[in-house]
């Protein structure tokens, strides 16, 4: 029996239902894992701030947030960052056994083997988690590094302007208070004040100070198990709504 040249296209015509995370898939959970972290992500870099504030006794009040760059730089690379690592990087492929057969759960809900399914994003949900995680991480240290050199240009203007700032001191007897202006001793004989730092000594602080941000972030995320960057109540229903 031979097929006519129409019943051939008919045949090619009719949609191939591929089991697998494609297109909106792949970006709507990107995109929620994503977004998931944003309140995380925002917490670790306030703390990153108070510790630079109160490592050089900064005014807190005219202290602009020195990482809104990092956090800048941050959002445009994390989603396009965990889309790679997540996807082309671990959950891809067809689902198939050594035999070429598909395991009982695959590709939904349950999929017990590493593939581009959503079954398999929840099977393995503990690796999903922790390479949006690692992911993360990744993508703060990468931009806390880039935008080091200006991070540091501000800090310096900021401890030279606090320098320059009126002190408030009290006068022995009756409580009158008098300003004056830090020098850089206040006698020939004394050592500079604990707060006069040389620039190298602020990049070298700026950068231990930067390098605890993976602690910062995990801390957030509630420790190593990261219970508190978990979300797989809401996540596993949302990846396993697409086909």
């Amino acid at each position: 029996m031979h097929l006519s040249f129409f019943s051939v296209l008919g045949f090619l015509a009719v949609p191939v239902l591929v089991a697998a995370c494609e297109g909106e898939c792949i970006t709507g959970t990107t995109r929620k894992m994503n977004d998931n972290y944003n309140s995380r992500v925002k917490s670790a870099l306030n703390k990153i701030d108070r510790e630079i504030i109160d490592t050089f006794q900064l005014n807190s009040q005219l202290a602009p947030s020195l990482t809104q760059q990092i956090e800048t730089c941050y959002n445009k690379i994390s989603n396009e960052t965990l889309y790679r690592a997540l996807f082309p990087g671990c959950f891809h492929g067809k689902c198939l056994d050594e035999n070429g057969r598909k395991p009982e759960g695959c590709p939904n809900p349950d999929c017990p083997m590493i593939c581009g399914t959503p079954g398999s994003m929840v099977h393995f949900y503990s690796k999903f988690r922790n390479i949006s995680f690692a992911t993360t991480t990744t993508s703060l240290v990468s931009c806390a590094n880039e935008t080091y050199p200006a991070l540091l240009k501000t800090l310096q203007k900021l401890v030279a302007t606090s320098l320059s700032q009126p002190r408030v001191e009290t006068a022995p007897g009756p409580q009158i208070l008098r300003y004056r202006r830090r020098g850089l001793f206040d006698n020939e004989n004394e050592t500079p004040s604990p707060s006069l730092i040389a620039q190298k000594d602020i990049g070298l602080k700026l950068r231990r100070i930067l390098a605890d941000i993976p602690e910062k972030l995990k801390g957030c995320c509630g420790g190593s198990d990261l219970p508190l960057c978990n979300w797989g109540e809401t996540m596993k229903p949302f990846i396993l709504s697409f086909p």
